[in-house]
């Protein structure tokens, strides 16, 4: 079976690529920014050509400097066009041709000749005329505005064609993967982790915070199991955001928490859980999703602290995320990487699977026997029937003979024994009381 194709968008900084890649797949998932550079990692999306899947990537504007960051950049973009099926070169039809510009042209088609220009920015196809230096490449140039949505479809249709044997017929179906959104605050390893879970180094690796400004979905198959991971930029406070591009990628990662299925928080053990830290988790409880705790770095002071005690330390500050399976993980060596996604898949069986109601009940009545239970009115609080309201969040209906709240301690009793004995590790309890007819 052949693989589903892959094309890149390449281009100088500006050119409109992200703009282009949203328009092609119809979603707007890169992030659009005035500022050269916005885009900085290869960002991969699903998307179909003449009914056929491919994959269409977004990749970091290709810069002339010798900073650290630039030249990684610039090496992914280059490996990325000589691995594609296609590549669409884009350029910016309101400018003459760059010199650099035309450089990276000549680089991207010795590496792969399958290529096809495009010049974005021709806003007005009747009267526009194209900057005479972009002849210079001696090919096919394809007019489009990727703002206005001019060109589009033909753009559509020579991508296809140029594509041509390689695009297989069979179907792209993601539906039913589970999305795995992976948080923290900047610089505490996140893409790291993703690229030992790839081993592959599809993400841009740098010690420098704030270097993924974007989120970034990658769809990975283990145990034959659709997986969907999302990368997002390091959520820092709003107001502590400096960088109007980071502010805009801090609310996407706070909106991609709630579109996700699960939610591994990446903490970094080496050093202290600061306010960031439990602002984060604080967004992460609220958005009422499944929830895996992973403390990065253990290379870092695993042969100086014990486990239980670095483990304990952390429970102590983030005791709302008391349910959270945590793990002390090491992207860099790869120490219990997959355990992370061995309790991702453990929570997304529990879910699929459910709780039977007459266990839930037969729980119910032995935590009972265990711990005297008062509501808010200090009257004894013991269910008559039990049954979970809904898994999305996972809702626990209690029938009684009153609707009275519980205590907040005897609440967070009862939801750690539930926890324990349904062994509904990562999943957050919700209990809602009602009164049952006498």
């Amino acid at each position: 079976m052949k693989v589903i194709p892959i094309v890149t968008i390449v281009g100088v900084p500006n050119t409109g690529k992200s703009t282009l890649f949203n328009r092609l797949t119809g979603r707007r998932k890169a992030l659009v920014h005035p500022e050269p550079g916005m885009t900085r990692d290869v960002f991969r999306l699903p998307m179909l050509l003449d009914g056929h899947p491919v994959f269409l990537q977004d990749s970091g504007g290709f810069f002339p400097d010798n900073a650290d960051i630039t030249e990684e950049i610039n090496r992914r973009v280059l490996r990325e066009a000589e691995r594609s099926d296609l590549v669409v070169f884009l350029c910016d039809g309101k400018r003459e041709l760059l010199g650099y510009e035309k450089d990276l042209f000549l680089a991207v088609r010795r590496l792969n000749s399958r290529m096809i220009t495009v010049i974005n920015k021709v806003d007005d196809p009747e009267r526009h005329v194209i900057p005479s230096s972009y002849y210079q490449l001696k090919t096919e140039l394809i007019p489009v505005s990727a703002e206005h949505d001019l060109g589009i479809n033909s753009l559509r249709s020579d991508m296809a064609t140029a594509i041509g044997e390689n695009v297989p017929a069979r179907s792209l179906d993601m539906s039913d993967a589970s999305r795995i959104s992976i948080v923290g605050k900047p610089n505490v390893g996140k893409s790291s982790l993703i690229n030992r879970i790839l081993n592959d180094d599809h993400l841009i690796v740098s010690p420098i915070p704030g270097t993924t400004r974007d989120s970034i979905d990658l769809a990975i198959t283990r145990k034959g199991q659709e997986l969907v991971l999302v990368d997002n930029a390091g959520i820092r406070k709003l107001q502590k955001v400096r960088e109007d591009t980071e502010s805009v990628a801090v609310i996407r990662a706070q909106k991609d928490i709630q579109a996700a299925d699960l939610v591994i928080l990446v903490l970094d053990v080496s050093r202290k859980l600061d306010q960031n830290d439990l602002f984060i988790a604080g967004h992460v409880i609220k958005s009422t999703k499944p929830v895996i705790l992973a403390a990065n770095k253990w290379d870092l002071v695993s042969a100086s602290q014990a486990p239980h005690l670095v483990e304990q330390g952390i429970r102590q500050r983030l005791h709302a995320l008391h349910f959270a399976p945590l793990h002390l993980i090491s992207a860099k060596t790869g120490k219990n990487v997959f355990r992370l996604l061995d309790s991702a898949e453990r929570i997304h069986h529990t879910l699929k699977e459910g709780i039977r109601t007459p266990h839930l009940n037969r729980v119910l009545n032995q935590i009972y026997t265990e711990k005297r239970l008062l509501t808010k009115n200090g009257r004894t609080f013991k269910s008559k029937y039990a049954t979970v309201e809904s898994r999305h969040p996972f809702f626990i209906r209690l029938n009684a003979r009153h609707s009275d709240h519980l205590k907040n301690p005897d609440e967070m009793f009862l939801k750690k024994r539930l926890t324990e004995k349904l062994e509904l590790w990562g999943i957050p309890i919700f209990i809602k009381i009602t009164a049952s007819p006498r």
